[in-house]
């Protein structure tokens, strides 16, 4: 029984998830972008075909997202995430053996039915009812180990897939989800903190009874508008970011070093906020954080249709996009549950999160396209765009939420 002001760092289960979590988004999510150009090669399908398989993974992540919270509320986080991650590994292990196209989509349409029940929404969710106000801590603790998930996967799959070749890169990973991140997730998922009363309590509510109001209220669509506007602007900076920085004028090599630079402003920013919560002694309020990063987001692509190619001008890009993204998987969880309660709040969580899944899912073929038609200063002018649209309403959600509370339901 773990004390709920345990500092997470001492807490061997959270250091299990945290392990879980970075394997998992290592071998199940990044995959897909690390063996693209591979699967290019092997299946002779184009990069746009390839890429509607991904699509498909976020879009059903994000609608069984809300099974996946309903399981949560009812206290089945242990089986869920453990049996999620296994599940995944076997539909990863089946794509050496893919010869039409329609079965590279099918695999990776349930794969993404796993993602919803093994990655940081379901993560995130257990943590919010299990330590409920104090989650906080353990999320920062997370986030800052699985931000390396990509650092993890981008060489290993290169080398193993030169070495050797990408369907032996596909077993591999498949061994890790089931003999690494599988009893990691059974082990983290066991924590029981004496100190919170309610930590293990169940919902008595049935799925209407939650849905029907959550969709009549304001709060909800001003949460789920403002995080799909982080994910979308996101999304449509990171698939387009090559070009984009090319469109600056500046050299391959340095494109290549300012795209890789955005990873890890996303761990930086994080290490921030854990050090000036400890120098402080006190949390800074997560909704300022959201309310700052926003504003971030907004300059940042704005500074880079001002400032052209002026080394200065990207370098403060990168940290303008890169540092306020990687609060994002942090602030969400935290103002969801203060806006929206911590009952049944696995399946409030997933129906907010549907609106970041999707913006995610759609902003690269949208950046794309307002690419090919006009510019990438008209994609940056979006992005800043759709950053300011989520911060206003951001602020109408905070002022309407202070005035009429969302219901405890």
């Amino acid at each position: 029984m773990v004390n709920k002001d345990t500092p997470p760092w001492r807490n061997n289960k959270l250091w299990s998830l945290a392990v879980a979590e970075t394997l998992s988004w290592a071998c199940l999510f990044y995959v897909f972008p690390a063996l693209l150009l591979r699967w290019k090669e092997s299946f002779g399908w184009s990069i746009s075909q390839l890429s509607i398989g991904f699509t498909l993974a976020l879009i059903a992540s994000a609608i069984t997202g809300i099974i996946a919270g309903r399981i949560i509320d009812s206290g089945h986080s242990r089986k869920l995430m453990t049996s999620s991650v296994v599940i995944g590994a076997i539909l990863l292990s089946l794509l050496p053996t893919v010869t039409a196209i329609w079965q590279f989509y099918l695999i990776w349409l349930l794969i993404g039915c796993t993602l919803a029940g093994c990655l940081y929404d379901p993560c995130f969710s257990y943590l919010t009812r299990t330590f409920q106000g104090n989650a906080k801590n353990g999320i920062i603790m997370i986030t800052l180990i699985a931000g390396f998930a990509s650092t993890i996967s981008y060489p290993m799959c290169t080398l193993v897939s030169e070495l050797y070749s990408w369907e032996i890169t596909i077993y591999l990973l498949s061994g890790i989800l089931c003999l690494i991140s599988a009893p990691l997730f059974w082990y983290g998922t066991s924590i029981r903190v004496g100190t919170v009363s309610n930590s293990g309590e169940k919902s008595t509510s049935s799925v209407i009874e939650i849905i029907k109001p959550t969709l009549s209220s304001p709060v909800f669509w001003g949460l789920l508008v403002t995080f799909a506007a982080m994910s979308s602007n996101q999304g449509m900076i990171v698939s387009q970011i090559f070009p984009l920085l090319e469109s600056r004028n500046i050299s391959a090599t340095s494109t290549v070093f300012f795209a890789s630079c955005i990873g890890p402003m996303q761990v930086i920013a994080r290490l921030i906020l854990f050090a000036a919560e400890s120098f402080i002694k006190k949390n800074i309020s997560m909704m300022v954080v959201c309310l700052t990063s926003l504003i971030f987001l907004c300059l940042s692509s704005l500074a880079l249709v001002l400032g052209g190619a002026s080394l200065i001008i990207i370098v403060v890009f990168v940290m303008f996009q890169g540092g306020p993204y990687g609060l994002f998987s942090i602030v969400r969880p935290i103002i969801t549950a203060d806006l929206l309660g911590r009952v049944n709040f696995g399946l409030l969580s997933s129906m907010v999160g549907i609106g970041s899944v999707w913006g995610s899912a759609f902003a690269p073929g949208v950046a794309g396209s307002i690419a090919d038609r006009w510019s990438y200063d008209t994609v940056l002018l979006t992005t800043s765009s759709i950053a300011a649209t989520g911060l206003v309403s951001l602020i109408v959600t905070w002022r309407l939420q202070r005035k009429n509370p969302f219901p405890s339901l």
